[in-house]
C-alpha cells in the first residue's frame, strides 16, 4: 500500500486551495513555484533482501510543471511508539530525482532484536525541492503493528 501527499503551487487567498485542503487530507499548498508533485512512501515493512531488518521508503512524484528536471532532498524517519510518543530510530536521505525505486528513493531501515510482541511502527517522509522554497509538510504513513524488537 503506498501512502502520499499532494503539494501544490500557492495561491491567492479565497482561491480553491482552501477548499481543496478541507477535500483532501493529503493535500497541502507548497510555495516551490515547480508545479506540483506528489510525496510518496510504503508503509514500514519487514525487509525482502535483509532478514530481522524492517523498512520504510520515501519518493517523489511530479505531477505537473518543470519539476521532473530538478532533484530534492528526500528525508524519511522510521519511527516507533514509546510510551505514548513518537521515537525515530533510523533516518535516511537523499538527493534524488523524481520516480521512486532504489535508486530513487530515501530508505530507513532498523536491526530487529528478537522479540515476542507488537509494537507500533510508522514513517515520516519530508520531500524539499532543491533550490525552490518549501514549507512543512510532511507525510505520514499508516501505523503498522509488527514483531520487531528494539
Amino acid at each position: 500500500m503506498l501512502a502520499f501527499g499532494v503539494a501544490v503551487p500557492a495561491q491567492a487567498a479565497g482561491s480553491d486551495a482552501s477548499q481543496d485542503r478541507a477535500v483532501a487530507a493529503e493535500k497541502s499548498t507548497r510555495s516551490s513555484g515547480i508545479g506540483a508533485f506528489r510525496t510518496m512512501g510504503d508503509n514500514v515493512h519487514f525487509s525482502h533482501q535483509v532478514r530481522g531488518n524492517i523498512n520504510a521508503h520515501g519518493w517523489w512524484k511530479s505531477l505537473s510543471g518543470p519539476a521532473r528536471g530538478v532533484k530534492a532532498k528526500v528525508t524519511v524517519w522510521l519511527q516507533v511508539k514509546r510510551g505514548g510518543a513518537w521515537k525515530t530510530i533510523a533516518e535516511d536521505h537523499k538527493n534524488v530525482y523524481q520516480g521512486g525505486g532504489s535508486g530513487k528513493r530515501a530508505a530507513a531501515a532498523h536491526k530487529c532484536t528478537p522479540y515476542v510482541g507488537l509494537l507500533e511502527f510508522r514513517s515520516v517522509i519530508d520531500v524539499d525541492l532543491i533550490g525552490y522554497p518549501d514549507d512543512s509538510h510532511k507525510k505520514i504513513t499508516a501505523t503498522q503493528k509488527l514483531g520487531c524488537g528494539l
